[in-house]
């Protein structure tokens, strides 16, 4: 009875430390912590976040590529989110965008809902190694143009070596533009009608 206890207990504490191989769990939402078991570690990450533009619409889109940068380098897991980088609540701060696959076709990443908002994080759905994985996330049509936006990420290497805040560069919003376009011609045509209508 006794042995049927102990091998019980090893089994839970195996998956304990083991965390999420199939995807990052909904507790890691807000601080991007891993249940690993570890804290994070102290060097200069081995991964970069890549994104195609600093400077997208309202409604836009940013392409995003996590990379593993130092040669021989790998990861098995990661948990991305857009964080605001000029909001009073900028370390919990998620900005409601919305990640999806760059390529349908691949198996490796899904979008995750955190803080009830869907599609809102970008993370992996196996441990296979990996060399990076690439997404696009779309913009908010509503967000506030003052507040700037970083991706962050938490990439795990293996089970208890992983890495916290690997950031991209800044990305500011724009308003995007709903004021209709008229060609020069027409504004002249139109300006010499109205013109005419004084003198009949």
């Amino acid at each position: 009875m006794a042995f049927y206890a102990l091998f019980g207990m090893a089994c839970v504490l195996r998956v304990t430390v083991q965390g999420y191989p199939s995807a990052a769990g909904s507790a890691s939402c807000l601080d991007l912590t891993p249940q690993h078991g570890a804290g994070a570690q102290g060097s200069s990450s081995p991964y970069t976040l890549w994104v195609d533009t600093t400077s997208v619409k309202q409604g836009g889109m940013v392409t995003v590529t996590l990379n593993a940068t130092a040669a021989g380098t790998t990861f098995k897991g990661f948990l991305v989110q857009a964080r605001c980088t000029k909001c009073s609540t900028a370390d919990t701060a998620i900005v409601p965008g919305t990640f999806a696959k760059y390529t349908a076709s691949d198996a490796n990443i899904i979008t995750m809902e955190c803080e009830n908002e869907a599609m809102n994080s970008m993370t992996h759905t196996n441990n296979d190694v990996k060399t990076s994985a690439t997404f696009t996330w779309t913009a908010p049509a509503d967000w506030n143009v003052a507040e700037g936006i970083k991706f962050r990420a938490t990439v795990v290497q293996v089970k208890v070596t992983w890495w916290a805040d690997v950031m991209s560069d800044e990305i500011s919003v724009t308003a995007s533009s709903t004021s209709p376009v008229y060609p020069v011609t027409a504004l002249v045509v139109a300006g010499f009608i109205a013109v005419s209508s004084l003198f009949p």
